[in-house]
C-alpha cells in the first residue's frame, strides 16, 4: 500500500516470514519524523530509500495518526494506492 501524506511517502509492505511484520519504506527524513531513527535501516542507497519494521498493531497507530493530522484543507493531497496483488511462487 502506497501512502502519500503531508507526513510524508511511505509504502507498507506485509513480509513473507512472519505475518504480524509490515515494513515500512520512505525517506530517512519521513520516517524519523514519526518512528525513532535507531530502528531505521537503509533500504537502497541509490534511490535513498529507507525502511522500518512494525507489527500490525503499530501499523495501526502509525495510520491513525497520519489520519488524525490531515487537516480538512488537506484531503484532498492524501493519496491511499494499494498495490497490485503480490503474486507467491511455490517451489
Amino acid at each position: 500500500m502506497k501512502i502519500s501524506s503531508q507526513l510524508g511517502n511511505f509504502k507498507i509492505i506485509q513480509t513473507i516470514k512472519d505475518r504480524d511484520e509490515l515494513l515500512i519504506l520512505g525517506s530517512w527524513a519521513d520516517l524519523v519524523k514519526l518512528f525513532d531513527s535507531k530502528r531505521t535501516f537503509r533500504v537502497n542507497e541509490n534511490q535513498n530509500l529507507f525502511g522500518i519494521y512494525v507489527c500490525k498493531q503499530e501499523c495501526a497507530e502509525f495510520l491513525t495518526r497520519i489520519l488524525q493530522d490531515i487537516d480538512y484543507h488537506e484531503w484532498e493531497d492524501f493519496q491511499l494506492e494499494k498495490s497490485s496483488l503480490s503474486r507467491r511462487y511455490l517451489a
